[in-house]
């Protein structure tokens, strides 16, 4: 048993090769088993999923670990030991950082543990928001939590163009998405089927930009790390454009199917909100990191 753990999860973690059939199916099992734990909670209290505040914590906490992320990016590539020797108001700091090892590369700091981090947080964020009768703490909490990171990011980024483009062709693609489902579906999407969409539009657009197009533009190598997105990239000469298309395909189905079930609208804001979060956190992501070149 010790064997297969190393070998499947944590010699992948280690060693930067990415994710295999094996680890996919197991961080896909834990990820079900623990959204359906925290509905089964969730509802036994009434809480209700469809809010605005809700959704805005849930924002505010999906860029601040995304953005962690890409921080432990930055430092695992040297980043932060340049910048602590550089002339700047923020050298010392990025000094501590680097000597304290808050964002080293780890179990915690990458994914699955960094996601697994921040929704523990999200968590307490809420429970503690409920205890004090304030919907909105989540948001604040995230937001607060975001923004040292964010500051800690902005030295480094650069590649703006490139993220707009990724921004753009992701708009585009929902965009077409939402004209289809009106003209063939008979639906006006609402905020979280729109979400949904253009979350998945999002991944699959950063990952075309970043392989296809930003890779070619520097010479900086990058990999998609996940097995079934890295074949449907590399199965036809159309590369990452086709998973991009794979992705808002899907979405937009998901979106259609949900609106012809008979479910509860706290439930299906539920649904809709994870399909958004795996599409914006990867996305954001890989957005943050060609913005830094990283």
């Amino acid at each position: 048993m010790e064997g297969v753990l190393q070998e499947y999860f944590v010699s992948p973690i280690f060693e930067r090769s990415g994710y295999n059939a094996i680890n996919t199916l197991a961080y896909a099992a834990i990820a079900l088993i623990a959204i359906y734990a925290i509905w089964r909670l969730t509802k036994k209290y009434g809480f209700d999923f469809s809010g605005r505040d809700f959704l805005y914590g849930v924002g505010a906490f999906v860029l601040f670990g995304s953005t962690c992320r890409v921080l432990t990016d930055l430092s695992d590539a040297g980043a932060f030991s340049s910048m602590a020797t550089a002339n700047g108001a923020l050298g010392p700091l990025y000094a501590r950082l680097s000597g304290e090892g808050i964002f080293t590369y780890g179990y915690l700091t990458v994914t699955p543990g960094i996601y697994i981090v921040t929704a523990a947080l999200f968590l307490l964020s809420i429970a503690i928001g409920a205890a004090m009768k304030n919907s909105r703490f989540p948001a604040f909490a995230g937001l607060a939590l975001w923004l040292p990171c964010a500051i800690l990011l902005l030295p480094f980024a650069e590649h703006f163009g490139f993220v707009l483009l990724g921004i753009a062709i992701a708009a585009i693609g929902s965009g077409i998405a939402a004209v289809a489902l009106g003209k063939f579906g008979k639906m006006e999407l609402d905020l979280h089927q729109k979400l949904a969409i253009f979350g998945q539009a999002l991944d699959g657009a950063a990952t075309f930009v970043v392989i296809d197009v930003f890779s070619r533009q520097t010479g900086r190598v990058y990999f998609e790390q996940h097995v079934l997105s890295s074949g449907i990239g590399e199965a036809t000469p159309f590369g990452f454009l086709l998973f991009f298309g794979v992705k808002v395909a899907l979405a937009s189905a998901i979106v259609y199917l949900l609106s012809k079930e008979k479910i509860g609208g706290s439930d299906r804001a539920l649904v809709l909100i994870v399909v958004a979060i795996m599409g914006f956190a990867p996305g954001i992501r890989d957005l943050l990191r060609m913005l830094c070149g990283t």
